[in-house]
């Protein structure tokens, strides 16, 4: 049995991360004037974990395509992509105006700017589809479909929000009072896990697997991204803001429901506790500071925290399982992955 360790993964995915940057750079500086590259780059510039892009190219590689294929490399650049593309229209919608330790392109550039930054990271994926050759066709049905995805995993997430600033209609009408579970998973479903699951799927058809194998790639990256979401709920409330590289109690600040932590606290509490809760997240006339010291306390008297733990390693032992059933060439590939999905877990607890 080949053991590796969580920072030999982590270096390899990094290494392979390495490894589309110039592409990406490639279809995103296609036809841009001087001017506007820095801006472009930013948030590409930023760094990050490299996951998505580098798990498209494991699985590539599990069914036999070379690292250095063009067409691996383009896929995996449009995967990274569309998540920057993500990033940077989710900051633009939350107001975010730190992500890994650094300014966002909205907060750097400006609103107006950013939106203009997202159209054309919106071009390059179209470039990216382009470039996969002959996969061109199901390269963007799969992109397209992640977008779309995506965009709903995001209007739930605006919707599970609390705060008076939105006042259009539509918000006001389908704005979600008590977020469940079920409601929960839906959401990260599309906004974290359909990504995750698309890069697997993508790497698997661009490394020559059947439909049957491209769909079990895509069954563990969605169970990846689900434990993913969720380690990333944890540290959201329980990191140290400088390990963290964001902005700690952000899904509070921004008064969400939709926070595996915040829907668990409202589960265990008693129903006054749990009204109490609720009302200091949905209260508009608390600062940023006032609403943490009086959530937190709270939601430190439920097992939360431990039930979180528990709920990702469950999602990561699916992943494993499923991983389990697949037939690849080289066994180390299978480990690999399997450290991978524990590394979703491992880097929150």
């Amino acid at each position: 049995m080949i053991d590796l360790s969580l920072d030999e993964i982590f270096a390899r995915m990094n290494e392979l991360g390495k490894s589309i940057e110039p592409v990406m750079y490639k279809f995103l500086l296609k036809g841009v004037h001087e001017d506007f590259k820095d801006l472009i780059a930013w948030q590409t510039g930023t760094g990050g974990k490299r996951l998505r892009p580098a798990l498209t190219m494991l699985f590539a590689q599990a069914y036999g395509a070379s690292l250095e294929d063009p067409e691996v490399l383009a896929a995996a650049a449009g995967i990274e992509l569309i998540h920057t593309y993500s990033l940077i229209l989710d900051d633009i919608i939350d107001r975010g105006d730190l992500r890994r330790g650094k300014q966002t392109v909205r907060a750097k550039y400006g609103d107006e700017f950013a939106i203009l930054a997202g159209i054309i990271h919106r071009e390059a994926v179209y470039e990216a589809a382009k470039a996969t050759g002959k996969h061109q066709i199901a390269t963007n049905a799969v992109y397209s479909k992640t977008i779309r995805k995506l965009v709903e995993g995001e209007r739930l997430d605006i919707l599970f929000e609390q705060r008076d600033e939105r006042t259009h209609e539509y918000f006001r009408t389908h704005r979600y009072s008590t977020v469940t579970l079920e409601d929960y998973e839906r959401m990260i479903a599309g906004k974290t896990a359909s990504l995750l699951a698309a890069a697997c799927r993508l790497g698997a058809l661009v490394g020559g697997a059947s439909d049957e194998e491209q769909a079990y790639a895509e069954s563990y990256g969605r169970t990846v991204g689900i434990a993913f979401q969720i380690a990333d709920d944890y540290l959201d409330m329980f990191a140290i803001s400088d390990e963290f590289g964001k902005e700690i109690y952000k899904d509070i600040v921004e008064q969400k429901l939709g926070n595996y932590v915040v829907v668990q606290a409202l589960r265990e509490l008693n129903e006054q506790e749990a009204h109490i809760l609720k009302e200091h997240l949905t209260n508009s006339a608390l600062s940023d500071k006032e609403r943490i010291k009086k959530c937190v306390p709270l939601i430190e008297k439920t097992k939360a925290k431990e039930i979180i733990i528990k709920e990702a390693e469950k999602w990561t032992h699916k992943a494993n399982a499923i991983l389990s059933t697949v037939n690849f060439k080289n066994e180390e590939l299978r480990v690999v992955l399997e450290k991978i999905a524990e590394f979703a877990v491992k880097r929150a607890f």
